[in-house]
């Protein structure tokens, strides 16, 4: 019986950026392992919901808008004559992709109250994992995350002042509590983003 071929290229509708293509196959593979999909249980900002009844959005949906920022990201540096490869393009990615993973339910709220360790060190472990039954695909990835690689700029999408993780929390954790003033110009940062040093700056 000849298998059916499973379209991997899906398109999620957003409520924040809209339309988000995934356009990868090993992205979709981690969206789809249950290490990921836990996270649609993981509320992103823990008990504001009791003050903000709309704030019931989760770590996963912050995890995908996360994602279509750095393919933003990538792809202005890009123009701008940095030299990002493909691989490297995939790596940092996984990178923002995977980089909640490890949190506890409720998020910050309970960080250091199950465990006495931090949820990015969580997230290591579990990409570690992940990278075991991956066959390897992930080692990319976890070098850029724990800012092991010579492409530092790299990381600091990842995690920085500029990371693609604070661009979305702030503009989704604003649209989900109707509180304005975490809305944040996302589009003027990302194309004005540029690499001096090797160092990720706004210029």
């Amino acid at each position: 019986m000849q298998q059916l071929h499973l379209n991997k290229k899906k398109i999620i509708n957003d409520p924040v950026f809209g339309f988000i293509n995934l356009q990868s196959d090993i992205i979709f593979d981690l969206l789809e392992h249950p290490i990921f999909q836990r996270l649609r249980h993981i509320k992103q900002l823990g008990l504001s919901y009791l003050v903000f009844p709309g704030a019931n959005h989760t770590r996963f949906e912050h995890a995908i808008g996360t994602v279509h920022l750095m393919r933003q990201a990538i792809s202005v540096l890009q123009i701008k004559g940095h030299e990002i490869t493909d691989e490297e393009a995939e790596a940092v990615t996984i990178a923002i992709l995977l980089h909640d993973i490890g949190h506890a339910p409720f998020s910050h709220v309970l960080e250091n109250t199950l465990v006495n360790i931090s949820h990015e060190e969580i997230s290591l472990m579990l990409m570690q994992e992940l990278n075991r039954q991956f066959s390897g695909k992930l080692d990319l990835a976890i070098k850029v995350f724990t800012n092991n690689y010579k492409k530092h700029f790299l990381h600091q999408l990842v995690a920085s002042q500029l990371d693609m993780d604070r661009l979305d929390y702030l503009s989704r954790d604003s649209f989900f509590t109707g509180v304005v003033e975490g809305t944040v110009g996302i589009d003027r940062i990302i194309k004005m983003l540029n690499v001096h040093n090797d160092q990720l700056v706004v210029m």
